[in-house]
């Protein structure tokens, strides 16, 4: 998958930011992105990005609060990007965009989301045409579909205040740095280092 860039508008801002994704491998702590310490998800081992003794160390995910009812676009085709939107009362939106104008090449989206708190509801996958989309649990769905130039997603709903773990992959890549959201009025939370990827997000306001 090639570099490439890409315009984010913030639909409650007139901000335009732009940012590059690529490959990039996590070498730091996991952390809560925002003010809090660093932490560290209970009975999992924290890594510097490698293996202890020939055995691979888990990463626990950050955990990231989302604007209530900010919204974002992108332009279809022109970059790889999962974005994540929250709505008040425990609404969200998932979707994403690949970069076949620039590249030529097709993106093979798989992505899991599960609900720390409580079932997934009201599940809406109009936006995954040519898709599939489950839920083999109550607390969780999956989606995969090959997107192109078009947008492709899902809306849901979770209990108020829920946190969800999201997973994405792109033609078998798992990377941070094609994931999106808004936290305190910027994308990502203005956040310059690697997002991990899985990566747990809770709406600001529930």
């Amino acid at each position: 998958m090639a570099v490439a860039s890409f315009l984010i508008r913030l639909g409650a801002l007139s901000t335009l930011a732009t940012f590059a994704v690529g490959c990039v491998i996590e070498n730091d702590r996991p952390r809560r992105l925002g003010p809090e310490p660093a932490y560290s998800v209970p009975g999992e081992e924290e890594t510097s990005g490698g293996t202890t003794g020939g055995t691979p160390v888990a990463t626990a995910p950050l955990l990231v609060e989302v604007d209530t009812d900010q919204t974002m676009t992108a332009d279809p085709g022109q970059g790889v990007g999962v974005f994540v939107e929250y709505g008040a009362g425990g609404k969200w939106h998932v979707w994403w965009t690949c970069d076949t104008t620039r590249t030529n090449k097709v993106c093979d989206v798989d992505v899991t989301i599960t609900s720390g708190n409580g079932p997934i509801a009201n599940l809406d996958a109009a936006a995954l045409t040519g898709g599939y989309v489950a839920t083999p649990e109550p607390a969780r769905l999956e989606a995969s579909v090959r997107t192109t130039t078009e947008v492709h997603g899902v809306t849901f709903d979770t209990l108020p205040g829920a946190i969800i773990t999201l997973e994405a992959s792109v033609s078998g890549l798992r990377d941070g740095s094609f994931l999106f959201f808004v936290q305190d009025g910027k994308v990502r939370g203005g956040f310059q280092g690697v997002l991990t990827n899985p990566l747990q997000l809770q709406g600001k306001t529930p």
